[in-house]
């Protein structure tokens, strides 16, 4: 208040010194046509007077009272030997000057109160219409955060676990890439991104939306996403309030799986202020939760498969390399992760100790020819750089040949 109080004395005091300046060029310009002789004696006083009037209408009284002390002392000095004007004498035109000069700038005092007033006003209507559209855009907010919590509480999540259930794939990428699609869709999310754990490290498995961040990194590059592998789920609202951000961060982040041993994370990097709320991530959490126990099912089922597809030296059989390319090719078309095939052929004596340099997440298969060994590897979430760093380290270390 004590601000507001000196920033409106700070404005008047400008004012003020304004309206001085524009009265003292007014009269200098009439004194200096006086006194190179371009109008009368009489002509400048009547100019003086007309100002005056003037200046006591439009400003009120202190300026009339400015004006008619410069007045009264031009008429002392420079006009003293001027006998009358019009038949008045002087004493006459000051007296009258001030008189009506005086009853001028008192209507105009009212006036400009009147208009200050009203601006006054105007400005308070301006601030009350503010604050009532904002709290229009609140009360939207409160309301649609209200109509999803109605919906989701009601029978909207169970619509969502039955879409979910009706997944029956064995493959966990694959169940996980529909999976996105269905929560996205569901939740009107325009953004949504699932990676997968190992560890703080995680790699790019399907999302929906532009992504700003990169297919694979370190969770502790991400303040957001390293606060959720603690939390279950963590906001960037929240993450402010703890400290600076320096760097892109997601809106908010839900671990699928445990918070000691999580499987995977759902990363939304963008969403609109009136759809996010603390209640849509806990809603994406519960969900989260519930995919996790279909996940272990799914895992459960792929260590089954690789007692059957898996063979001893880590490669795996010809079919479920077929089946985890179809997977690949899928997730390429509908969400452009890449993936890259390899294909090598070296001595046999290399064999386990090349296998053993691919990724868990790489699917391998070798064929036995004339003492040799031909690799077929599917490279997972990896591009034509990726590929060719790979290839680069294995030709630096082994015998082998590109096929």
């Amino acid at each position: 208040m004590k601000k507001l109080i000196q920033k409106n004395n700070f404005t008047n005091l400008k004012s003020f010194l304004f309206q001085l300046l524009e009265l003292i060029i007014s009269f200098a310009i009439v004194i200096t046509l006086h006194l190179t002789s371009v109008i009368s004696s009489s002509v400048t006083i009547v100019f003086l007077v007309a100002f005056i009037f003037i200046w006591s209408a439009r400003y009120g009284l202190l300026p009339f009272l400015v004006s008619i002390s410069i007045f009264q002392l031009l008429l002392l000095t420079l006009f003293k030997q001027v006998q009358n004007i019009g038949g008045l004498s002087l004493n006459t035109v000051s007296i009258f000057t001030i008189v009506v000069g005086l009853i001028i700038g008192v209507v105009g005092e009212m006036l400009n109160k009147k208009i200050r007033d009203l601006q006054n006003d105007k400005k308070r209507l301006e601030l009350e219409n503010q604050k009532l559209l904002s709290a229009i855009g609140d009360m939207r907010v409160v309301i649609s955060q209200l109509q999803m919590r109605i919906y989701f509480e009601g029978e909207g999540l169970i619509v969502l676990l039955e879409r979910l259930r009706e997944l029956e794939i064995l493959d966990v990428d694959e169940m996980l890439t529909r999976a996105v699609e269905i929560i996205a869709e569901f939740f009107e999310l325009e953004n949504l991104h699932l990676y997968r754990c190992e560890g703080n490290f995680m790699r790019y498995v399907a999302g929906i939306g532009q992504k700003r961040l990169p297919n694979s990194l370190d969770a502790t590059k991400s303040s957001v996403i390293y606060d959720a592998l603690q939390n279950g789920y963590s906001t960037l609202p929240k993450v402010i309030m703890k400290a600076d951000i320096t760097s892109f961060e997601p809106w908010f982040a839900v671990v699928i799986g445990e918070k000691s041993n999580a499987f995977g994370v759902f990363v939304v990097e963008d969403v609109s202020p009136e759809k996010f709320s603390e209640t849509l991530v806990k809603y994406i959490s519960a969900v989260a939760g519930w995919l996790y126990a279909n996940v272990r099912t799914i895992l459960q089922e792929e260590r089954a498969l690789e007692e059957v597809y898996k063979k001893p030296d880590g490669t795996w059989d010809e079919n479920y390399y077929i089946k985890k390319k179809k997977v690949f090719e899928k997730r390429k078309e509908r969400f452009g992760i890449p993936y890259e095939e390899l294909c090598i052929t070296y001595k046999s004596e290399y064999h386990n100790s090349i296998v053993n340099t691919f990724r868990k997440s790489d699917v391998l298969v070798a064929y036995p020819t004339n003492g040799k060994i031909v690799l077929r590897a599917l490279l997972a979430v990896c591009d034509a750089q990726g590929k060719a760093k790979i290839l680069e380290r294995l030709i630096n270390k082994y015998e082998i040949e590109v096929c």
